[in-house]
């Protein structure tokens, strides 16, 4: 059986609130899970250090194309040494064919995709805290068609290079290209009804649902909880530029107060038949 659940989303759209949703329900302890320590299940796809591993050759001695050449085998590779057991991989590039022109995410390897999109507004003004640009770089990002993330020239990233391209890109070749099973979550749905949503995201895993076990991972992962731990002991996936926490407020419609009717007015411009197919209109 593959192994691979891919947890899958543009940056800043909750892909990291739902692993930890997930390692509280795996965990079934008495109390929340250390969010710098999800545990064994749990691996992100452009670790350099996951790369490294598997591969048995560094990422960088290699240039951009080779690394993304390799990783399918990679990630058959994990899933087969996982055998039965679930491994949650979380994936901030777009589904895309390598320069081989083989599926970088391969459906012998996943065992479903869960592709979690948040409306572009909020997206845009919490990328911009995340990354420590203002919001109009932000914007800009969003709307690139050619857009990746740790590709710095010069500069050793702990991630590998990810395609995102655009917003509506990310989202489209997710829900249109890839040819797997997928279960899709509006992060916004899963904030006004977190026990009713991640329950069926736990079934979606091919999880054992336990109603009890849902509702107590709901509790632990509350976002007070996420800050005062992020507040005692930092968080190790906050960017070295933030200028705020990683785990802010969490807020639909945060964009009201940080990014204004212009840029808003540009993201609807360039992302509107998407959010449109998304409800976000």
């Amino acid at each position: 059986m593959s192994a691979i659940v891919w947890l899958a989303s543009y940056p800043k759209s909750g892909n990291t609130w739902l692993r930890i949703l997930l390692a509280n329900y795996l965990h079934a302890a008495e109390g929340p899970v250390d969010i710098n320590e999800l545990g064994d299940a749990f691996a992100v796809a452009s670790s350099r250090g996951t790369f490294d591993r598997w591969s048995g050759v560094e990422a960088s001695a290699l240039d951009h194309a080779t690394v993304d050449t390799l990783r399918p085998e990679l990630y058959r590779r994990m899933s087969a040494t996982l055998g039965t057991d679930r491994l949650f991989v979380k994936v901030h590039d777009a589904w895309q064919l390598t320069p081989r022109g083989e599926p970088m995410f391969p459906a012998e390897a996943t065992a479903v995709v869960i592709y979690v999109v948040r409306s572009p507004l909020d997206v845009a003004s919490s990328l911009a805290a995340h990354l420590g640009v203002d919001a109009a770089e932000a914007v800009r990002r969003m709307c690139d068609h050619e857009e990746c993330f740790s590709r710095t020239p010069g500069r050793l990233h702990g991630q590998l290079r990810q395609w995102t391209g655009s917003w509506s890109d990310h989202v489209r070749a997710w829900l249109d290209d890839a040819p797997l099973r997928r279960h899709v979550v509006r992060y916004e749905d899963l904030r006004a009804q977190p026990e009713t949503v991640f329950g069926e995201i736990v079934e979606a895993c091919g999880l054992p649902r336990d109603d009890a076990r849902i509702g107590a991972a709901v509790r632990f992962s509350d976002f007070s909880e996420l800050r005062r731990q992020e507040a005692e002991n930092g968080f190790a996936e906050r960017h070295p530029n933030a200028r705020d926490n990683f785990f802010r407020s969490g807020r639909i419609g945060s964009w009201r107060d940080e990014i204004g009717d212009e840029l808003a007015d540009r993201i609807r411009e360039a992302h509107g038949p998407m959010m449109d197919r998304m409800n976000y209109q």
